[in-house]
C-alpha cells in the first residue's frame, strides 16, 4: 500500500470521525463542521484528490484536460437545451405576439443541442475509463473548493416585502451591514390556493380561552358531535374573526370555528428592474416554494408569507453564493465521471497522449 493511499484512508477515517462528532444525536456538536479541524481535513483532501488525478492520468493529463472541457461544454449544451426550450414553452402558451419569443426560445435551445452533439462526441474520443476516474478526483476537489469559498464568503439573509408593489433595492444582514443588491426587486401581487378540506371544531370556553376540542363529523349540511348536530348555516362572520363560527347556546359556553383549509400553493408575482450591458431590463417572474429566482448574483427564495389585517407580508431569503457555481459543476461531475467510469468499456485500448 502506498503512502498517499494510506494518507487518504486516515483522512477518510478522520471526515468519518468528525461528521460522527457533527452529527451525533445526543451529543452532537453541529459547529464541529466550521471548525479548524473540519477546515484542515478539506484541505488535505483536495490536495490528496488533485495528487491522485495527477497519478492516475499519468501520460493521458492532457487528453484529460481536454475531456474535461468537452464535458463542460457537453453539460452546457444540455442545460442550454432544456432551459431555453422550457422558457420557449411558457411564451408559447402566452400566444399572440409571444410566439416570437417562443421561436427564438427553441432556437437558442437548438444550438444547446449542437452544442451537446459536438462536445460529447469529441468527450467520447477523447475519454477513458482511467480518465473518468481521475476526473471524479478532479471534481471532488472543485466540490470542495466551491464549498469553502461559500464558507468564507457566502451572504444569506432574510428580506421581507409586502405584496403591494414595494420595491427593494438592497438587504440588511445579521450584523446590521446594508448591501446593495444591484437590481430592484417588487411583489406586485401574491395568490395562495387552498385544498378542498373545510373542517370543523367545537371547542369549550374556559376562562375565555377555547379548550377540549373536538373534531366535528359534516353529514350534508348537519355538523354532528356525538347526539348533537347543528346546522351550517347558523356559523356566521364577525369583524375581527378570520373564519366563520357559532356559539353554542348553553352551559359551560362552547363555539363552532370553521378550520382554514390546508394551504396547497403560494407564489409571489414579482418585478425585477435591472439592466443588461448599460441597458434597463425589467423581467416578471412567479417566485414559488424550491423556484427561486436569480439576478446578478443573488438567489431569491421564497420562504412563507404572514397575512394580517388584510395585508400580506412576504418573506424571501436572499443568498449570494460565489461558491456555488463550482460546487454545482463539482456535483454534476461527480455523477457523470462515477457514471461513466462504472459503464465504461473495460476493454478499450487507452493511447498515450
Amino acid at each position: 500500500m502506498s503512502s498517499a493511499l494510506k494518507l487518504s484512508i486516515m483522512a477518510l477515517g478522520a471526515a468519518c470521525v468528525l461528521l460522527l462528532a457533527g452529527g451525533f444525536p445526543l451529543m452532537g456538536a453541529p459547529a464541529v463542521y466550521r471548525g479548524g479541524a473540519m477546515l484542515l481535513l478539506g484541505l488535505v483532501s483536495t490536495l490528496l484528490c488533485l495528487w491522485g488525478a495527477w497519478r492516475i492520468a499519468a501520460g493521458q493529463r492532457v487528453r484529460l484536460v481536454f475531456g474535461l472541457v468537452f464535458l463542460f461544454f457537453a453539460v452546457i449544451g444540455l442545460v442550454m437545451m432544456g432551459s431555453y426550450a422550457s422558457q420557449g414553452f411558457t411564451f408559447a402558451q402566452q400566444g399572440g405576439p409571444m410566439w416570437m419569443g417562443a421561436l427564438a426560445m427553441f432556437c437558442t435551445a437548438l444550438s444547446g443541442v449542437v452544442f451537446f452533439v459536438v462536445f460529447g462526441y469529441l468527450t467520447y474520443r477523447v475519454m477513458t475509463r482511467r480518465l473518468w476516474l481521475a476526473g471524479i478526483h478532479v471534481a471532488l476537489a472543485l466540490l470542495a473548493i466551491g464549498v469553502y469559498v461559500d464558507y468564507k464568503y457566502e451572504v444569506r439573509t432574510m428580506l421581507t416585502l409586502p405584496a403591494d408593489g414595494t420595491a427593494a433595492d438592497s438587504v440588511r444582514t445579521r450584523a446590521g451591514e446594508v448591501l446593495p443588491l444591484g437590481f430592484s426587486l417588487k411583489v406586485e401581487s401574491f395568490a395562495v390556493s387552498h385544498y378542498d378540506n373545510v373542517s370543523y371544531t367545537l371547542y369549550t370556553m374556559e376562562q375565555g380561552r377555547p379548550v377540549n376540542p373536538i373534531q366535528l363529523e359534516v353529514q350534508g349540511n348537519r355538523l354532528v358531535a356525538g347526539g348533537e348536530s347543528w346546522d351550517k348555516s347558523l356559523l356566521k362572520t364577525a369583524p375581527g374573526m378570520q373564519h366563520p363560527f357559532y356559539l353554542v347556546p348553553g352551559n359551560p359556553p362552547r363555539v363552532i370555528l370553521q378550520n382554514p383549509p390546508a394551504v396547497k400553493d403560494y407564489c409571489a408575482n414579482c418585478v425585477v428592474n435591472t439592466d443588461h450591458r448599460g441597458r434597463p431590463e425589467q423581467r416578471r417572474q412567479q417566485l414559488r416554494v424550491n423556484e427561486p429566482l436569480s439576478c446578478k448574483g443573488w438567489l431569491i427564495s421564497l420562504v412563507s408569507y404572514d397575512a394580517h389585517h388584510g395585508r400580506t407580508m412576504v418573506r424571501m431569503q436572499a443568498r449570494r453564493a460565489p461558491g456555488r457555481i463550482a460546487a454545482l459543476s463539482g456535483m454534476v461531475g461527480i455523477i457523470i465521471c462515477s457514471a461513466c467510469w462504472c459503464w465504461w468499456k473495460k476493454e478499450e485500448t487507452e493511447v498515450q497522449a
